[in-house]
C-alpha cells in the first residue's frame, strides 16, 4: 500500500526548531512531533509526516516556496497554520498586508493546492494571547484575519480548526503562562492542545461550524 504523506506548513509555531531536531524526520519539538507520537502503530506504518514550517514566515513568503514545500511533496493531507507574522508586520508599520491582503495570499495557496494535488486540506486559525497586554490591541485586526480564513475554508471546502476558540476556552481552565511563552509561541501544553484538535479532525472528520462572527 502506498505511503500517505501528511504535510504541515506555516510559521514558527509549526517549525518549532525542526532544523535543530537531531531525529531523522526533523519534525521539531511542537505539535507536529506530538501528532506523530499519537499515531497508532498501524497509522504510523501507513503515513509519513513532513514538517515544512519556517520561522517568521508570512503567507506571502509561503507562496514563494509553495512548489517546494507543498506541491512537489504530493501531500495526501495538507495543514496550513499562518497569520500571526502577517498581523505583526502589518500592525507594526513594517509594510505587509491587512486582513484582505492576507486572505488573497492564503487563497492563492489553497487554489494551487487544489489545482495540483489531491490533498485533503486542514486550515488552522491564527491566535494570540492577551499577555503581554499590548496584544489586546491586536485582537480586532486579528479578527479580520480570522474572518477571511473562515470564509476561505467554506469556499474551498477545507476542514477548519478554530484555534482561537480552543485557546479562549483553555484560558478558563489554565493561566495564560501555562499555554504560551510570550503571547504568540506555545508551551508544551499549548502544542498538545493543537495536536489533540488536529487528531480529532484527521481521524474523525469533525469540521467546525463557521457560522459565528469572529470577535
Amino acid at each position: 500500500m502506498k505511503e500517505k504523506r501528511i504535510v504541515f506548513t506555516g510559521d514558527s509555531i509549526t517549525d518549532c526548531d525542526r532544523l535543530w531536531d537531531e531525529g531523522q524526520e526533523k519534525l521539531g519539538f511542537g505539535y507536529v512531533r506530538m501528532i506523530r507520537e499519537q499515531l497508532s502503530e498501524a497509522e504510523a506504518g501507513a503515513v509519513r509526516i513532513i514538517n515544512r514550517g519556517h520561522n517568521g514566515y508570512t503567507a506571502f513568503q509561503m507562496r514563494q516556496r509553495w512548489e517546494e514545500d507543498c506541491i512537489s511533496l504530493k501531500p495526501d493531507t495538507l495543514t496550513i497554520l499562518v497569520g500571526v507574522n502577517d498581523l505583526s508586520i502589518h500592525l507594526c508599520g513594517a509594510g505587509g498586508y491587512d486582513g484582505e491582503g492576507f486572505g488573497r495570499h492564503v487563497e492563492w495557496l489553497l487554489r494551487k493546492a487544489r489545482e495540483k494535488t489531491g490533498a485533503r486540506i486542514i486550515l488552522m486559525e491564527p491566535f494570540l494571547f492577551p499577555k503581554p497586554a499590548e496584544y489586546r490591541n491586536w485582537m480586532p485586526a486579528l479578527g479580520t484575519f480570522r474572518e477571511h480564513l473562515r470564509r476561505l475554508s467554506e469556499q474551498y471546502g477545507t476542514a477548519f480548526i478554530p484555534l482561537w476558540d480552543v485557546f479562549q476556552a483553555a484560558q478558563g481552565q489554565y493561566p495564560v503562562e501555562a499555554l504560551t511563552t510570550d503571547g504568540i509561541h506555545l508551551t508544551a501544553l499549548g502544542h498538545e492542545m493543537i495536536a489533540d484538535e488536529w487528531m480529532k479532525v484527521w481521524r474523525f472528520g469533525r469540521r467546525e461550524s463557521l457560522g459565528r462572527r469572529c470577535r
